[in-house]
């Protein structure tokens, strides 16, 4: 061996050496730093951030984190799956994501010493040392340990080993008489493996209206092929605004099950001798007969909050699928959750866009994102656009997971002025390349019936299975400006007077939708603008249907120009020149000759003619 070579091989067992040290040190040696052990440094960590779901009862009971022994099997992997921060899983990128206070992520310095930890050879240390381990008392996660103020035992249910399940819907009278005001509630899923989700809303029947009667009614209108309300129930608690839209009162879903509320904001539970909450749960099977009995809490306060909360699906008004917007009056089936028929994902397809759009016309504050869908779900971005023209993406969930659906807190709630409008844009991967369709059905083999391979078209219709889809992006917001005894709606212009709308922006805190024809353009500043515009008309409505696009065909242009708001999603480079219906929130300023004083942030765009001649 020559000397080069010699110098050569001691270097390279020296770097294997290194390369290696923190993974053959058991022990700390000399002047270095002390390894950590899990009863003092890494139990607190693996407590607060971990155990809520790694023990018993919970979501992922099949690994406890509570004490050592449970612990220690699993310590290479957590080092690896924090390091890569995996776990715990939190979907959100903080690029295009506002701060959200449930975030569980680990800091820089707790991952650092969970991997001392492990490559020091993971010591126990002194039991002394050991903090209480976290305790949840019959499974309720009150964070002050304090138990429900009311608690509604579901009855069992026997859940075949395979099939289809219709969703399970039945009513629980409501037990007060008087409003209760809920500061926090939680569905507790009695058996996890077939619960894919739980909805709650609640319903007022009429009188002398039973649950039993209103099955009756359900079951026939069902066979004459009608669909939508009754008038044997009604919801009890809306949607501002939009009637159509019942207040989600409590959702379950894999990774969310406790929610709380803000000191100055609250969920209402309507009293009554005829109230009662409406549960709709979708099961799925395991491949071998199964039962579920679940239970949901409510924790109240005794007086009326600052500001009611409200929970809708954020695609409650506009949709767009693969780039079209979706009229109300087409022909099919409604998705469930909206007012237009979504078009079936084709097969094989790798990035089926469907994109929703909702406008605030008073100022709302925004508490919650919960993005859902089913096993072709993608990603989801949400994003405000604001009423100066400005984007900002609030949320960004590049990796959507359907075996992981969070509802997203956010730190400081978002508070959007009269006119904003929130634009929630989703993906579908229908391809070879969706790992959650290898094992032919997401779940387990129960879906075998309806394997949901790429081959196959996927529908989104009302009681989705897993092997169809959703589009159910939820926001929980609240109304600023909430007395109502002061607030005035504007009414819509009799015979369509032009004047109604810009009376109803100058004189009310509330903004109007309005619709206009004119022609688009695009200016130097790559802005969109609506040029020979006619006056604008009050709507009702933010969408639009092919009846309305008929008249609005026939309306004649006029002189107006407004600046369009937040068209990206309606592709309006293909219908540059084109003679428009638009809609959107009407925002005008004092000086009504400059063009940024006039403007709509569009909620529906539509050619009625190729020119403008």
């Amino acid at each position: 061996m020559t000397g080069s070579t010699a110098i050569r091989l001691v270097l390279w067992i020296a770097v294997i050496v290194a390369s290696c040290a923190p993974a053959l040190r058991p022990i700390a040696a000399g002047n270095r730093v002390p390894v950590p052990t899990f009863s003092r440094e890494v139990a607190p960590i693996l407590f607060k951030h971990c155990a809520s779901c790694h023990q018993p009862g919970e979501i992922a009971s099949a690994v406890s984190f509570l004490s050592y022994e449970s612990s220690r099997p699993w310590a290479e992997s957590i080092r690896d799956k924090i390091s890569r921060r995996e776990m715990p899983p939190w979907p959100a990128d903080p690029t295009g994501s506002v701060k959200f206070r449930n975030a569980p992520t680990l800091t820089q310095t707790d991952i650092d010493t969970i991997v001392a930890w492990v490559n020091g050879g993971a010591p126990k240390g002194n039991d002394a040392d050991l903090p209480p381990a976290p305790s949840v008392p019959q499974g309720w996660l009150q964070p002050q340990g304090r138990a429900p103020d009311l608690v509604i035992p579901l009855r069992e249910i026997q859940i075949p080993a395979t099939g289809e399940i219709p969703y399970v819907r039945y009513l629980v009278k409501v037990p007060y008489l008087d409003d209760k005001w809920v500061t926090a509630i939680q569905l507790r899923p009695g058996n996890r493996a077939v619960v894919h989700h739980m909805a709650i809303t609640e319903l007022a029947l009429a009188d002398g209206v039973t649950p039993a009667d209103l099955n009756r009614i359900t079951a026939i209108a069902g066979k004459l092929g009608l669909t939508g309300g009754s008038i044997s129930a009604q919801p009890a608690v809306v949607a501002p605004g939009n009637p159509a839209l019942h207040d989600m009162l409590g959702v379950y879903t894999p990774g969310t099950t406790f929610e709380a509320y803000g000191p100055d904001s609250a969920k209402l539970l309507r009293g009554g001798k005829n109230m009662y909450l409406n549960f709709n749960i979708h099961y799925q099977t395991t491949g071998q007969p199964e039962k579920d009995a679940s239970t949901l809490g409510f924790w109240f306060q005794p007086d009326p909050p600052k500001h009611q909360l409200f929970r809708v699906p954020a695609s409650g008004e506009t949709i767009l699928a693969g780039g079209k917007e979706l009229l109300t009056d087409a022909s099919g089936p409604k998705a469930e959750g909206t007012s237009v028929a979504i078009p079936p994902i084709p097969a094989y397809a790798e990035n089926y866009e469907v994109v929703g759009i909702t406008a605030y016309t008073e100022p709302v504050t925004i508490y919650q994102f919960q993005p859902h869908a089913h096993l072709r779900g993608k990603d989801f971005r949400y994003a405000v656009v604001y009423p100066d023209g400005r984007e900002e993406s609030v949320l960004n969930v590049p990796h959507y997971d359907f075996h992981w659906q969070l509802a997203y807190e956010l730190d400081t709630p978002l508070q959007l002025p009269a006119g904003s409008k929130l634009v929630v844009t989703a993906h579908y991967d229908n391809s070879a390349k969706n790992v959650h369709l290898l094992h032919r059905g997401g779940h387990a083999s129960s879906d075998s019936p309806h394997p949901p391979g790429p081959e196959k078209e996927v529908h989104f219709r009302e009681e989705n299975q897993s092997w169809d889809e959703m589009f159910t992006p939820f926001v929980q917001y609240t109304i600023d400006n909430q007395d109502l005894t002061k607030r005035t709606q504007p009414q819509p212009a009799e015979n369509g007077q032009p004047s109604a709308a810009r009376d109803a922006l100058r004189e009310h805190t509330v903004v109007p939708i309005a619709e206009t024809v004119g022609c688009l353009e695009q200016r130097p500043s790559r802005d969109w603008t609506l040029t020979r515009a006619g006056e604008p008309i009050l709507s009702k409505t933010q969408s639009t249907s092919s009846a309305a696009l008929q008249k609005a065909a026939g309306r004649a242009l006029g002189k107006q120009e407004y600046r369009l708001l937040g068209v990206d999603a309606f592709k309006p480079e293909t219908q540059k020149g084109h003679k428009l219906a638009v809609k959107g929130v009407l925002i005008e300023g004092a000086d009504d000759r400059r063009l940024e004083d006039r403007r709509l942030n569009v909620t529906s765009l539509q050619t009625v003619a190729a020119t403008c001649d």
